[in-house]
């Protein structure tokens, strides 16, 4: 075909693309010299990052093969291959060579009988950003009619665009296809040409584009949302529940399910699932958007994120679900299978394109999350650190894969799980600067310029970060205050870490403390074994731009020990600060981390020798059976819900058998258990959160119609409410006292 200038109307491409070309080697030297000369110029030309793969026999084409390579070595590929160079097979080597050797974005797939005209490529490429398409597939005008145009994209696309069999003759001159359709595990993997078989499952978005040989502008005739994996003779294709794509990943969820329920059923056989303070109380928040005296979204407050809050909205609704703790836990429960299925993602998509590496990496990683106690305790409670797990496993995981593939969609999940993150737990938050880092590194290691490296960041943080300032803001617009959620009334360090804490200003202890904690919750093994993967892992992947993406799990260790040194987070355990467990979830944060790197350990035993099955699963019962107890069961047991559980019993079990309605005003803040388990109508009682009734009411409870008070009398720890009535003539006057202990009093209207 004559060489031709650009057709008008299509701007030139970027610098910033990359493309593959691979084809087969034609019989006659001069034809191939003269072709890849051609390419190689027309690529330069235009700015394109190139590399020309050529598929022939070793020292074919009467030696172009050994010379273009020669003159070349930076540009020009060769791949030897034996057999016919219109082979599928042949193809198929030329495939795996682009993929295997070069890190281009995309591939050019030339049919050994089509001449390429190198002036075509940089309008494939513009036309595949303009329709942002997945795949462009290039047709000689003369040979294809209207409607074999249309049955090739609607029935058999992937049967063109990939070297299933013999094409026929004039199929299509060019293929463009995105690295990623033959890189991703979901689409089959590249390591090996078996894989190529299955590549493409799922939506693709296909563009034909005519090339005319009269030097008109081509138009691109069809757009094509084509499912791969149709099957030609007309059958009916099976959902896919019932045809998965990784039938093992499958296993590893249901087995997720199950255990996620048998976990639950016993915890609430127990009593265990509002065993945490912190439980009840994010029920109370959620509950009070609905019901309360002043219903709204401000009753969502400003110190705990909103997400797990708002999630909980469906069903907080309903008393069984309320009172049981399940409107919150059925959202962990979900939490904790996303969780185990990313993990087996994750360590999968670090242990390369081996498949049996890859499964036995996917397996080891969702085991070591899915059976360990502690998190099987948390996923079982209202709690909140499954929601964020879940969004720091999809972050990960979708970053990783826009890492490999360098698609948009992938970017834009992670930024949306990022999002989600940082709304969920302020650990989101540095999970969100880790990600940006990430994301800016590969940015500039890839295509090494500022305007991509601007844009990728834009492109993330506008959704990563939005969540971060939308929290501020609302602080803002509630409590008149931008820090409203580190410094307000009710979250000051202060309230909860002890100005004696031998963590503050000893890096050494709050490193030490926070190490015993991760093996209180991780177990000695599992994190041994993590980090032993992160060094085996950091020398042989270093910082390629493919395997950065699981550093950012490692992140929240030292941004606890920091927290730990600077006096922000309380964590105590008995090896430092004698006593019981304090806080020893924060190091569950590390289990991900740890169960992924420790994984990629697994997936270097050599998958052919045949001990290796047991003995991976030996390591991984032993591992897990290696974590001494539950330990995030036995901190609420052991310090304050315990404590203060027993201390309220009297005045819950008097309330729920004696109120009989009314306005009832009590300090919500240290006061939660009362608040949940004595059954009030959250509708009926007024505390500081209650917008303009709070306030009033203290001052006159009568005159505000108030018609019973709690307040904790504790010396040491009384309560607003006895703060402010206990001194007042009004209180006895209006107010009979109807129960009493030591540590509270209830107060009912006199009639």
């Amino acid at each position: 075909m004559p060489s031709q200038e650009h057709p008008p109307g299509l701007n030139p491409v970027g610098k910033d693309d990359s493309v593959a070309v691979v084809f087969p080697a034609r019989p006659r030297p001069d034809d191939l010299e003269h072709g890849v000369e051609a390419l190689l110029a027309t690529l330069a030309e235009a700015g394109l990052e190139h590399r020309i793969v050529i598929v022939g026999r070793p020292g074919g084409a009467p030696g172009a093969l050994d010379a273009l390579a020669s003159r070349y070595p930076d540009r020009v590929i060769t791949v030897p291959h034996n057999g016919p160079p219109d082979s599928p097979e042949a193809e198929r080597a030329g495939i795996l060579a682009a993929l295997e050797r070069t890190d281009m974005r995309r591939l050019v797939l030339v049919g050994p009988g089509d001449r390429i005209d190198a002036a075509d490529l940089p309008v494939l490429l513009r036309v595949q950003r303009e329709e942002r398409a997945d795949a462009v597939v290039g047709t000689p005008e003369r040979t294809r009619s209207r409607s074999r145009r249309a049955t090739v994209l609607t029935w058999a696309a992937w049967e063109r665009l990939l070297p299933r069999g013999r094409a026929s003759s004039g199929a299509c001159s060019y293929r463009l296809l995105d690295r990623w359709l033959l890189e991703e595990p979901e689409h089959g993997g590249a390591a090996r040409p078996a894989p190529l078989e299955t590549a493409g499952r799922g939506d693709v978005r296909i563009v034909e584009l005519p090339l005319s040989p009269h030097g008109r502008t081509p138009v691109p005739r069809a757009v094509s949302r084509a499912r791969a994996g149709l099957r030609l003779d007309g059958g009916r294709r099976r959902p896919a529940w019932r045809m998965p794509r990784d039938p093992l990943l499958a296993v590893v969820t249901l087995a997720g399910v199950a255990l996620s329920i048998i976990a639950c059923l016993y915890h609430l056989e127990l009593g265990t699932v509002l065993a945490y303070k912190d439980s009840g109380s994010h029920l109370l928040i959620a509950r009070r958007v609905l019901d309360s005296p002043t219903p709204g979204l401000a009753q969502l407050g400003g110190v705990w994120p909103p997400l797990p809050h708002v999630l909980s909205l469906p069903l907080i609704w309903h008393d069984a679900l309320f009172y049981s703790g399940l409107a919150g836990s059925l959202i962990s429960m979900v939490s904790y299978v996303v969780t185990v299925r990313y993990a087996y993602l994750i360590a999968a998509g670090m242990a390369g394109t081996d498949r049996t590496r890859r499964r036995a990496a996917g397996v080891t990683a969702a085991a070591l999350l899915a059976l360990n106690p502690n998190l099987l305790y948390l996923q079982s409670t209202p709690m909140t650190e499954l929601l964020l797990f879940a969004c720091i496993a999809a972050a990960v995981h979708h970053l990783a894969q826009w890492c490999r593939t360098g698609r948009y969609t992938q970017l834009s999940i992670a930024s949306a799980a990022t999002l989600l993150a940082t709304l969920t737990r302020y650990e989101g938050w540095v999970l969100a600067v880790a990600m940006t880092v990430v994301v800016g590194y590969v940015s500039l290691r890839r295509w090494r310029g500022l305007a991509r490296l601007e844009a990728h960041l834009i492109f993330f943080g506008v959704v990563a970060f939005a969540g971060i300032a939308g929290w501020v803001a609302w602080a803002w617009l509630i409590f008149d205050d931008w820090l409203y959620w580190h410094s307000g009334e009710y979250a000051k360090p202060a309230l909860w870490v002890a100005s004696g804490d031998p963590n503050i200003g000893a890096a050494g202890v709050a490193l030490s403390t926070y190490a015993y904690a991760m093996a209180h919750a991780l177990g000695t093994l599992t994190p041994l074994a993590g980090a032993a993967g992160v060094l085996v892992y950091a020398w042989r992947r270093r910082l390629q731009v493919e395997a950065v993406a699981p550093y950012a799990l490692l992140v929240f260790l030292p941004f606890f020990v920091l927290a730990l040194y600077l006096g922000q987070r309380p964590l105590h355990v008995p090896e430092v600060h004698g006593g019981g467990l304090y806080n020893v979830r924060f190091a569950l944060v590390m289990a991900l981390a740890a169960a992924v790197f420790a994984a990629y350990l697994v997936s270097l035993i050599p998958p052919r020798r045949r001990w290796a099955p047991a003995a991976a699963a030996c390591a991984m019962i032993g591992t897990v059976l290696a974590v001494p107890g539950t330990a995030t069961l036995a901190e609420p047991l052991h310090w304050d819900a315990g404590h203060e559980g027993r201390v309220a019993a009297g005045a819950v079990a008097w309330l729920r058998s004696h109120y009989d309605g009314g306005l009832v005003l009590m300090e919500n803040h240290g006061n939660e258990i009362v608040a949940f388990d004595s059954r009030v109508p959250l509708g009926r009682i007024v505390y500081e959160g209650s917008f303009r009734l709070w306030r009033p009411a203290l001052k006159d409870p009568a005159g505000s119609g108030i018609q019973w008070i709690y307040a904790r009398t504790a010396p040491g720890k009384e309560d607003r409410t006895w703060r402010a009535l206990r001194d007042r003539a009004s209180l006895t006057h209006d107010f009979t006292l109807v129960y009493r202990d030591a540590a509270q009093r209830i107060y009912r209207r006199r009639v």
